[in-house]
């Protein structure tokens, strides 16, 4: 039966869509993105490059006005804005008794915005960053490291992220894991997992 609930942030809880660039008329948006969320980026995620180093490197780009206001950490209330109706149905599944976990790939800067927003400490049992431990998903050490630290059996416990590629991931370790486009997605597999506990 299921005990503990995993969560991914961005896609999850925050929109991490950029809604905020749409109506921008002769720019490569794609390519912005792009070079915004990978390279340098990446590196950031993995906690060896520092916000300083990210936007130098981006430096002297004919976009570099976009894309310092995406990665300045000051503008993520808009860039990276909480999805409300996720964050109150996360706060219900509390309510309800279930331990939960974060389990992202997230820049330090970011962690400290979304701590902001919804008290990690206070809603959360515990989480994995993937800055402060230089490892993210979808790397199967990940999966280990959150199983490990925290004590949970894979059998009680299910993951959600809105991308496919760690999903996959989690559940190729054992853990059951479901892509998340809504809070119904969490529900129904609740449901299902309630209904095959009553059977056995």
């Amino acid at each position: 039966m299921i005990k503990n609930i995993v969560l991914d942030v961005g896609g999850v809880i925050f929109n991490d869509e950029k809604e905020c660039l749409k109506g921008l008329e002769g720019r490569d948006i794609a390519r912005i993105l792009k070079l915004a969320y990978s390279g340098e980026f990446k590196g950031r995620l993995l906690g060896t490059q520092t916000l300083e180093g990210h936007l130098e490197s981006l430096r002297g780009d004919p976009d570099f006005d976009i894309l310092e206001f995406l990665i300045n950490e000051e503008n993520l209330p808009i860039t990276y804005p909480v999805m409300p109706e996720c964050l109150e149905y996360v706060r219900k599944l509390k309510a309800d008794g279930y331990k939960l976990y974060l389990l992202t790939n997230i820049t330090e800067g970011s962690h400290k915005y979304i701590d902001s927003v919804m008290d990690i400490d206070s809603l959360f049992d515990g989480g994995i960053y993937s800055y402060q431990d230089g490892v993210k998903k979808p790397n199967q050490e990940i999966y280990q490291l959150l199983i490990d630290r925290f004590g949970l059996k894979k059998e009680e416990t299910i993951f959600f992220d809105d991308k496919e590629k760690n999903v996959k991931a989690a559940r190729e370790f054992g853990i059951q894991a479901e892509v998340f486009k809504t809070p119904d997605d969490i529900t129904r597999a609740l449901e299902r997992d309630a209904q095959a506990s009553e059977k056995q």
